[in-house]
C-alpha cells in the first residue's frame, strides 16, 4: 500500500501544522522546529513492507526533536535513516554525530533525540520493530548515533536492496513476497550493524560478542527443534551452562525467553509469507513450538492478533 503526502497546494503558513500532523502518523510524536518560519516544503512517500515502513521523505531544513514524555507510548521501533542528498546531524544516548550521503544511522523511538538539517534533504527511512531487529542483533541501543557506510561491504548491499524495494514497492507483489522482502533486508541490516568496527567497545565484549554469535547461528540452525535446550546450546558452543546463563545476565531476559523470542519472530514472519496452501500448526511446528495452544497464546500476546488471522487475507485472496 502506497501513501503519498505533500504540502505544495496548501494555503501559505499552512504547511507547518500539516506537515506536524503527518510526521507523527509516519513515524511518531515529535517536536518540530522549521528555519524557515515563513514557507516550508515537504513530500513523503509511505509503503507498507509487511511490518516494516519504507519511505521517502524530501523536505526544506528542519529540526525534529523526540522529547522525553513522547517516549513511552507506543511499540518501540527504530528509524534506519539513509540521506542521499545533504548531510543530517543527530543526538541520542549522549553521543552525536553527522551522517553524509553514502553513510546511514539508526534512531531509537523509546529515546529522546534531535535529529536536524539546515538545507534541503532527500531521505529513505525504514522503521523497523525493535524485536524484529533485537533478535538478530541483541538490543540494538549500541548501535545507534552512529555512522554506517553504504557505499562498501555489506552496507552497500543493504543499501541497494533497500533501492531495489523501493522500485519494487509500486509492483503489486502478494502478501509473502513482501514479507520475504522485508526479511532479506532485516538480515542485510543486522549484518551490516554487526561487521562495523565500533560495535565492539573492548576486548572483553568482542570476547562476548563471539560467544554470542556463536550461540545465535546454533540456535537459529536448530530453532524448529522443540528439544533444544539451554544445555544442548552450551555443549555445542563449547562453553559451560554457567557461562551460557552469564552471557545473557545483561540482556535482560533468559536463554529460555530468548529462544521463545526467536521463535515467535521467526514464526511471524513466516506467517508473513505464506501462501494460501500454509497451515497455523505448519509454522508453529517449523519454528519449535510443540504445543500449537501455547503457541498461539504466546503469539497473541506478543503480536496482539492471533497468529490465524495473518492467514484469512491470503485465503480470501
Amino acid at each position: 500500500m502506497h501513501k503519498s503526502f505533500s504540502t505544495r497546494d496548501l494555503p501559505e503558513s499552512h504547511e507547518f501544522g500539516y506537515w506536524r500532523d503527518v510526521i507523527a502518523d509516519a513515524y511518531f510524536n515529535l517536536q518540530l522546529s522549521f528555519p524557515d518560519a515563513h514557507h516550508f516544503d515537504g513530500q513523503i512517500d509511505i509503503w507498507d513492507l509487511n511490518g516494516l515502513q519504507l519511505s521517502r521523505l524530501q523536505s526544506s531544513g528542519l529540526v525534529y526533536r523526540r522529547l522525553r514524555q513522547h517516549c513511552a507510548v507506543q511499540e518501540r521501533q527504530v528509524l534506519v535513516t539513509v540521506p542521499f542528498k545533504s548531510e543530517v546531524e543527530f543526538s541520542q544516548l549522549g553521543r552525536t554525530t553527522r551522517c553524509s550521503p553514502g553513510q546511514f544511522l539508526l534512531e531509537l523511538s523509546e529515546e529522546p533525540y534531535d535529529f536536524g538539517y539546515g538545507q534541503d534533504n532527500a531521505m529513505w527511512v525504514l522503521k523497523v520493530p525493535v524485536s524484529a531487529l533485537k533478535a538478530r542483533i541483541g538490543e540494538p541501543s549500541r548501535f545507534c548515533a552512529r555512522q554506517y557506510d553504504s557505499r562498501q561491504g555489506v552496507g552497500r548491499l543493504f543499501n541497494d536492496y533497500l533501492q531495489l524495494m523501493a522500485n519494487h514497492c509500486e509492483i503489486d507483489h502478494d502478501a509473502s513476497v513482501r514479507g520475504l522482502m522485508a526479511t532479506q533486508l532485516i538480515d542485510l541490516l543486522a549484518i551490516s550493524l554487526q561487521q562495523h568496527p565500533d560495535a565492539l567497545q573492548s576486548s572483553q565484549s568482542a570476547v562476548r560478542d563471539a560467544h554470542l554469535a556463536r550461540i545465535e547461528a546454533h540456535v537459529r540452525q536448530h530453532l524448529s527443534d522443540p528439544d533444544l535446550s539451554p544445555e544442548r546450546i552450551a555443549q555445542a558452543s563449547g562453553i559451560s551452562l554457567r557461562y551460557l546463563h552469564l552471557l545473557f545476565k545483561d540482556t535482560g531476559q533468559s536463554v529460555s525467553q530468548w529462544i521463545r523470542e526467536l521463535r515467535l519472530q521467526s514464526a511471524h514472519e513466516a506467517l508473513s509469507r505464506a501462501n494460501g496452501q500454509t497451515s497455523v500448526a505448519q509454522i508453529a511446528y517449523g519454528a519449535g513450538f510443540s504445543d500449537h495452544a501455547q503457541f498461539t497464546h504466546a503469539f497473541r500476546k506478543k503480536f496482539g492478533h492471533a497468529p490465524s488471522d495473518m492467514l484469512r487475507p491470503v485465503r480470501g485472496r
